[in-house]
């Protein structure tokens, strides 16, 4: 009987105990580092989900900018800190997959993070001077053939993103075009308008508002399928160019030991706000597109968007410091 009675006991502890942790909720703010200056894109689709995220969680959800080194200095802050679920991090191929690449004593590894949501995907278009006489990569691939070094596509520094996807159409193009570097999209857009360059991958969000007004020629996305809006321009799939079809993601990242249990809420209160109509609308709008993603399937996501930034790396021998 006492051994009946201890037994009983001991499993009524045990599933109290698993309980509270299965169902854990935050019971202070939660802030989540934003390594990009506020104003951008990235800060704004942060607030629009931390927004929605306070109300799944009944808890602030604090967005604090620390832009600086490509995202470097957000991360570092996130990386140190505690892994009780209090501190996320706005991350994206920059900085998981990008910066390890681009700088060889980059001061933080992947590994000390934990994927929790996936927020979106954003692809690039191939953005062109509306005066060039060209409508598709095909046309932009055989011009610059048979000019070699006459075209160039601007970029925004040495192993940028969009750097590796002019080099990879470069090399389709028998590296016949002319890498220009800026400092900034801004001053890069100038230039395009301008006829300083030539081609320019920008983001999705901007560049489908400067396509719509006849600013420039928008000749392929780099998403898989068609982007809504803009559903005229072809990808480069379609197009025989699969090797300039490189998005990238956005998404919350956890210092590494989080436990699984704070990480499963915080995803179900991503995903839910995610899947809000407002925020999927606000997503889409731009041409992004919205993930709803378990930890396991982002991080498969991780794996596979680093493996090919990677491949795109090797494939052109990219120097850097």
């Amino acid at each position: 009987m006492a051994c009946r009675y201890l037994l009983a006991s001991l499993l009524t502890f045990f599933t109290a105990t698993c309980a509270t942790a299965a169902d854990w909720r935050p019971e202070r703010p939660i802030k989540i580092t934003v390594p990009y200056a506020a104003g951008g894109s990235a800060d704004v689709i942060a607030r629009v989900v931390a927004q929605r995220i306070r109300t799944e969680l009944g808890q602030p959800v604090i967005v604090e900018n620390k832009p600086g080194a490509g995202t470097i200095i957000g991360a570092m802050a996130v990386a140190k800190a505690p892994a009780d679920g209090y501190s996320l991090l706005l991350a994206t191929s920059t900085t998981m997959s990008i910066a390890p690449l681009v700088q060889k004593q980059i001061p933080y590894s992947p590994s000390q993070f934990v994927p929790v949501a996936g927020f979106m995907s954003v692809p690039f278009m191939v953005l062109v001077n509306k005066d060039l006489p060209v409508n598709t990569v095909q046309d932009l691939v055989a011009l610059s053939r048979s000019k070699p070094g006459v075209l160039n596509y601007g970029t925004l520094g040495t192993g940028t993103s969009n750097h590796v996807l002019g080099a990879l159409l470069s090399t389709a193009a028998g590296d016949s075009m002319v890498a220009v570097h800026y400092t900034s999209a801004g001053p890069a857009l100038i230039g395009l308008e301008r006829g300083d360059i030539h081609v320019y991958f920008d983001g999705i969000p901007t560049s489908v508002h400067k396509v719509a007004s006849g600013q420039y020629k928008g000749i392929a996305v780099t998403s898989k399928t068609r982007i809504p809006g803009v559903s005229n321009v072809p990808t480069v799939f379609e197009q025989g160019f699969p090797q300039v079809g490189l998005s990238v993601w956005y998404g919350l990242v956890a210092p590494a030991d989080t436990p699984a249990n704070i990480i499963s809420t915080l995803n179900a209160a991503v995903r839910a706000a995610i899947s809000d109509p407002d925020v999927t609308a606000q997503i889409t709008r731009d041409g992004t597109q919205p993930l709803l993603l378990d930890p396991q399937a982002f991080q498969r996501l991780i794996d596979q968007d680093a493996s090919s930034w990677r491949t795109a790396f090797s494939t052109l021998q990219l120097k850097l410091d």
